[in-house]
Formats: structure tokens, C-alpha cells, sequence
């Protein structure tokens, strides 16, 4: 799809972004950056190659106007060559700061590279490859003086693995997003970037379990919680290939149409996707996305317990109440084999 082999290094911006939540300000730079020739080579094979190997695709989106996505305007300006490079990417670097208000947001230098002669779906394009580096490791460098050799400590940031980075192709052929430090926040996909999965199956089958946790979030009798488990869970078992259709008509069985009507639009809002009934979902993408789900029981609110062994399931929970609490039995049925 993408091939860099060609490309040549236009423009390099580098800004430094703190975190908002801590008052860290930003620093922006008035020009932009000059690297050397071997440098920005190292930039292609260490960082716009990497970019362009990955396989998930994501589109910009916003929840009521596309053009108000920050990153998807603005780089749309820089492909056509509009405006100052250094005006939008500070634009973009004071977006950056605007969003980092989660207190585990890092500050970091915010890296800018415009690459032209970029083969994209067969057409030579001009992209742009967005990094943010955290984090910074230590190591030694020695030079010779008089005879003897001097070891100093220095620190910087590394070649070998990125931190956070996005690459953003033109038009609608999306962007390439690697996040390797996004265990505590995911400010970097979902309110930086406002991107959201390309439909696939495994993208449409997380569609799918969020539904799923929303109907169950709608459902207050534990035993009927138990039933949908069950029925998603066979469902699942009996088909290669699902959709959104088959999983909302199950759904309705268990609560009203304003209710599931209230789950559709949430998670429609939160993801961005148009959210076709009829894209076909590889059975086996659901089950990953489900088993959190259907193997996790709500005995009363507060307690529950969950199901390790996918050869069992809960077929009935009866509870009575005592003047100490509760007596819940649950009935545990071992699955027939196919």
C-alpha cells in the first residue's frame, strides 16, 4: 500500500509540549528545524518506515463536524501547501497542550516531518509523519583527546522504537498511528489524533462488545443477564460470521427500543464509525471482544463472579434474602461439545 523508498525529507518543525494538568506551558520554535542529510535518512528508515508497515488503519473523525478535527484540518493545509509549515505545526503542537489535561500525560518534544515522493495506493504523495517523545534514555559518549579517551554521559531520545507516533496520508487513505507508552491514557488516538478504527472485522467485532456492555448495562435481573450471556454465547458458537443486525435483534429481546436505540447512539458517538447492521464480523473477532462480557455473572448489584472455564456456564441464579445479607444459588451447567 505504502512506499517510502523514494521519499525525500521536505520540512522538519520540532516544539516542546508540556502537560497541561501540571501548568507546564509550551515552547514553540519560530523556524523551522535544519538535520543533515544522514540524519533525516535515519528519520526515514527509523520512523517513516516503521509508520508505514503498520496494519491498522485509522480515519479522523468528530463527533458533529469532520473539519473540526484539529489534525485532520490542518494537515489537510500543509498537503496543499497552505499557510506557513511552522504556523500550523505550532497550531497543532498548542492543540497537543489544549488536550494533555489527564494527569498521567507526560510532557515531551513534539516532532514534525514532511515527506514528499511517498507512493500511496500506487499515486506519489506528500505525507506527514507526527512523533511525540517522552521519554529519554542515557548513554555514553566517548572521544579521544591527548592520548587518552574521555567518557561523558549524555541523554537523548531513541532511534529504535517510537514512542508515540502517527502517519498521516492524504485525502481519505487515512493514518497510521504506533502508541507504545498509551498504558495509563489514550489522549494520543482518542482526543489528539480523534481517530477511530477503519472497518474491519476486528474493529466492528469491539463495535460489538461495546454494544453487548451496554445492553447488559440496561439489565438489572441478574437472571436475564444470565439468558442474553447464554444466547450471545451460543450465538457466537453456532456462526462463523455475525453483524451488528444479528447482535441488535438479539439485544432487543432483553430490553425496549429506546433503551438499545440510547446504547446505539452512545457507541456510535464515542467510535465515529457510521454503524452498518449488515458488515459481516468474523465470529471467532466477537468472542475475544464478548468473553470479558458473557463470562463475567451479576449475582446482585456489587457482587458477582466470573465464569474461567468457557466449558461452563450459568443456567439460573436464585437469591433469598436473610437478615444477614443474601443466599444466592447458582446453577452451573457444563456446555455440550460440538
Amino acid at each position: 500500500m505504502i512506499d517510502v523508498s523514494a521519499a525525500r525529507l521536505m520540512k522538519v518543525a520540532v516544539h516542546r509540549v508540556g502537560s497541561k494538568a501540571h501548568d507546564e506551558g509550551i515552547s514553540l520554535a519560530e523556524s523551522k528545524s535544519t538535520v543533515s542529510e544522514s540524519l533525516g535518512e535515519l528519520f526515514i528508515d527509523h520512523y517513516l518506515l516503521p509508520l508505514s508497515k503498520q496494519k491498522n488503519i485509522y480515519d479522523f473523525f468528530h463527533e458533529s463536524d469532520i473539519s473540526l478535527n484539529a489534525v485532520a484540518n490542518i494537515s489537510c493545509k500543509m498537503f496543499r501547501e497552505e499557510g506557513e509549515f511552522i504556523a500550523q505545526t505550532q497550531a497543532l503542537a498548542k492543540h497537543l497542550y489544549a488536550v494533555s489535561t489527564h494527569q498521567n500525560i507526560s510532557s515531551g518534544d513534539l516532532l514534525f516531518l514532511l515527506y514528499s515522493g511517498v507512493i500511496v495506493n500506487g499515486i506519489e504523495s506528500t505525507v506527514l509523519a507526527v512523533m511525540k517523545m517522552e521519554n529519554k534514555d542515557n548513554f555514553i559518549e566517548i572521544n579521544e583527546n591527548s592520548g587518552t579517551f574521555e567518557v561523558s554521559e549524555r541523554s537523548g531520545v531513541s532511534l529504535n522504537k517510537i514512542q508515540k507516533g502517527a502517519l498521516i496520508l492524504p485525502g481519505s487513505a487515512g493514518v497510521l498511528v504506533v502508541d507504545n507508552l498509551g498504558q495509563k491514557t489514550k489522549y494520543w488516538l482518542d482526543t489528539f489524533l480523534k481517530v477511530t478504527p477503519r472497518a474491519s472485522s476486528k474493529s466492528y467485532a469491539k463495535i460489538c462488545g461495546s454494544i453487548l456492555k451496554g445492553v447488559t448495562s440496561k439489565i438489572e435481573d441478574s437472571q436475564v443477564i444470565t439468558e442474553l450471556n447464554e444466547e450471545i454465547t451460543e450465538k457466537i458458537n453456532s456462526s462463523d460470521l455475525m453483524s451488528v443486525g444479528e447482535i441488535k435483534s438479539l439485544s432487543s429481546r432483553y430490553i425496549d427500543s429506546e433503551a438499545l436505540e440510547e446504547v446505539m447512539s452512545g457507541v456510535a458517538s464515542s467510535t465515529g464509525i457510521d454503524i452498518s447492521d449488515n458488515y459481516e464480523i468474523k465470529a471467532k473477532d466477537v468472542a475475544r471482544q464478548a468473553k470479558p462480557i458473557t463470562s463475567r455473572v451479576r449475582v446482585r448489584a456489587g457482587v458477582g463472579m466470573i465464569i474461567s472455564d468457557a466449558k461452563y456456564s450459568v443456567s439460573g441464579i436464585s437469591i433469598n434474602d436473610n437478615s444477614d445479607g443474601f443466599q444466592a444459588i447458582i446453577d452451573i451447567k457444563s456446555r455440550k461439545k460440538d
